[in-house]
């Protein structure tokens, strides 16, 4: 067949799954992200009809884009005033949680995996695996029937790991490098740096679009225009070195809460809002057709190896599972409303494209002629890391799709 065709029929027969995968979640509680996975699985590994190394170079643009929009798309679905109360607790859980799974996962690889290995090698996954995907989590958060107090913070939650994991994995490849320790004063004004540079260009742009919107709402494609800003806004936060994915959601608080910012600021608010359902309803179409695109590719880009490889990364999987139950309690002590809520709060543990795409950055360092220490070992360790990096997205997203009806029809009961 034509690829053209082809690949108009599969992107058709995807948005069609997708819809249905949704239709069916709104009916029965089961969430969708399963049945897309397995489509890719399908697709991918399994038929062959698509190619994974040939798209394996559309990670990071395809992360990118799933992240911007699914991000907006859940900052309009949150209360401003839950934000202000829930982040102290939602950092907590961010925090000790990247904290616990480190260690567990750094454990694990240094005695069972790759014992003959320096530290830093297993450091260094455990870093890649330290937090949930804010995509996934963002998604299910959204669309699970959970209180509006659990929602937020899980969604706050994984939007902090995924500056956690992507600074602290940087971090420590440039300690394997140098051959010498990164001061931990740098470490953390960077963390700083990227959570202060990327919620306060969130708050700008919101302000200044919502300005904007109210005179412009009833032109023509004012809605596409508010997406292009929104990359926009992304884009010069990661460009100045701030969190693009915490800019996205701010400014999704900030459109989405129109008339609580004008409360807040003690403007004169306009007799009609710039923030329509129209523009709501047109980004959470934006929103579906990416993150349905996205959970396929999850699919397609595993790879499945020996047994070994399987069994270790589910055997991570539920070590992370564990661990992750240990944090939920820790961060949501003292907290009567959160109590029943807990253990679906533990399920949501989805790692994402985020640790796919981190699993990928030792392939960089392969070269033993600028890298003549560190190439050697990234070398035999790069497959491993990949491998086992999908097999457990993979796994923690069968975990959360099917712990969560589960543990919600016990919680009725």
């Amino acid at each position: 067949m034509d690829p053209v065709t082809l690949a108009l029929i599969l992107g058709g027969s995807i948005i069609v799954i997708g819809f249905l995968g949704n239709y069916l979640f709104e009916r029965t509680g089961f969430p969708d992200m399963l049945w897309l996975i397995v489509l890719g699985l399908l697709l991918g590994p399994v038929t062959g009809l698509v190619d994974a190394g040939s798209i394996m170079s559309l990670a990071p643009y395809l992360a990118a884009l799933a992240l911007v929009f699914i991000l907006f798309d859940g900052g309009m679905a949150m209360n401003i005033y839950r934000v202000f109360s829930e982040s102290p607790r939602a950092a907590v859980l961010a925090v000790a949680g990247f904290a616990m799974n480190v260690v567990a996962t750094t454990l694990f690889m240094m005695y069972i995996v790759i014992p003959d290995k320096p530290l830093l090698y297993s450091l260094l996954f455990g870093t890649i695996l330290g937090g949930s995907s804010s995509i996934a989590v963002i998604s299910l958060a959204s669309r699970i029937k959970i209180s509006e107090k659990c929602s937020t913070i899980l969604s706050i939650e994984s939007a902090i790991t995924d500056i956690l994991c992507i600074v602290f994995s940087l971090a420590v490849i440039e300690i394997i490098l140098k051959g010498t320790a990164v001061d931990l004063t740098t470490i953390g004004q960077s963390i700083a740096s990227r959570f202060s540079t990327g919620a306060v260009l969130g708050v700008i742009f919101g302000f200044i679009w919502l300005s904007i919107l109210k005179r412009i709402a009833k032109a023509s494609y004012a809605y596409m225009l508010t997406l292009a800003v929104v990359l926009l806004a992304y884009a010069f936060s990661e460009f100045l070195g701030g969190s693009g994915s915490l800019c996205s959601l701010l400014f999704g608080i900030m459109l989405g809460n129109e008339k609580e910012i004008y409360k807040i600021l003690k403007m004169e608010r306009p007799p009609n809002t710039a923030v329509d359902a129209g523009l709501k309803r047109f980004e959470s179409e934006v929103a579906f057709l990416l993150r349905t695109f996205f959970f396929v590719y999850i699919g397609l880009i595993v790879t499945i190896g020996n047994i070994i490889t399987v069994i270790t990364g589910v055997i991570l999987s539920l070590i992370l599972l564990l661990v992750r139950f240990g944090a939920v309690s820790f961060a949501t002590v003292h907290s009567d409303e959160l109590k029943k809520e807990r253990p679906i709060m533990g399920v949501v543990l989805t790692r994402g494209l985020a640790a796919a795409v981190l699993a990928t950055l030792p392939l960089q360092y392969t070269d033993a002629t600028k890298y003549p220490e560190a190439a050697p070992i990234f070398q035999a360790l790069s497959p491993l890391y990949i491998n086992l990096a999908v097999i457990i997205i993979l796994a923690t997203a069968i975990i959360a799709t099917v712990g969560i009806p589960l543990l919600k029809r016990r919680t009725e009961k």
